[in-house]
């Protein structure tokens, strides 16, 4: 697919978007410090593995909900028993997912499309088998450095984790506004930072995050969304009808799509069809 017509919200040419796993307890101080920024979250939770009480390493499911029901963030699959899916049968994957969503999707009262990969541990078996199991998009752990959009949803690869000793500077590439003078030399960006929350308190670099939000955050060319956010609006734009001439589109989703028209703005609101 060809995402150099596609802007994000408010023709926006930036996404950012955040995925931390496991379900901690320091993802209390991560949630304190996205919020402040205005940054959203998608945290991957093992539903199998909630603590017994208050006070441990992993959230209690009283706690978890607290942290997670705020609106600005949301939940995602990450396996009911942190199983390595690549490394068990088909049966017990699709038990390990199908598990974890239906114990979340009751839990948080919503419907959940998107997981990530626990471990790290996937390849186009369990890309099959997720999708059996209703997943829309899942995270690997690899990152390209990049801001492109994702061609392949069940295999999503990240722009970096946070230790990454780029971050610094494909933060600032992420930033910077630099135009070429044809509109399809300048595709969006979508920046996808992946981690653990644990790792900031157990390498006492709590400053990575705070930097990162701080540079990133509150800033008028950014669109900030979940994961789902992302895969939804992306796949609004995917769904855009053209008629045989190319001089009209029609968009039939629920959701508005922004558009570059060959250099010019346009707006495709949900359920209209309009002249190019």
């Amino acid at each position: 697919m060809n995402y150099r017509f596609l802007k994000f919200p408010e023709f926006k040419t930036k996404a950012l978007t955040l995925s931390y796993d496991d379900g901690v307890v320091y993802d209390k101080r991560l949630v304190e410090i996205l919020d402040a920024y205005g940054l959203k979250c998608t945290f991957n939770i093992n539903s199998g593995l909630f603590a017994e009480k208050s006070g441990e390493r992993k959230l209690t499911q009283k706690e978890a909900l607290e942290l997670y029901s705020g609106g600005a963030h949301e939940v995602a699959v990450h396996g009911v028993k942190h199983l390595s899916l690549a490394e068990v049968s088909d049966a017990v994957a699709t038990r390990e997912i199908l598990a974890d969503r239906e114990y979340l999707e009751k839990l948080f009262g919503k419907i959940i499309i998107g997981m990530a990969y626990a471990n790290g541990s996937c390849d186009e078996r369990t890309a099959n088998i997720i999708s059996r199991c209703g997943i829309k998009y899942a995270r690997t752990i690899v990152s390209t450095g990049k801001f492109d959009i994702p061609q392949n949803w069940l295999l999503m690869p990240t722009t970096c984790h946070h230790n990454d000793p780029r971050l610094d500077e494909l933060t600032d590439k992420f930033l910077s506004d630099e135009r070429r003078s044809y509109f399809w030399s300048n595709p969006p960006k979508l920046f996808y930072l992946w981690g653990h929350s644990y790792e900031y308190n157990d390498n006492d670099n709590w400053d990575i995050i705070e930097k990162f939000a701080k540079k990133t955050g509150k800033r008028g060319d950014i669109y900030y969304a979940t994961n789902t956010d992302v895969y939804n609006y992306v796949k609004a734009f995917d769904s855009l009808i053209s008629s045989a001439d190319g001089k009209l589109i029609y968009n039939p989703t629920d959701i508005d799509v922004y558009i570059d028209n060959y250099g010019k703005d346009l707006l495709v609101e949900a359920g209209k069809t309009v002249a190019l």
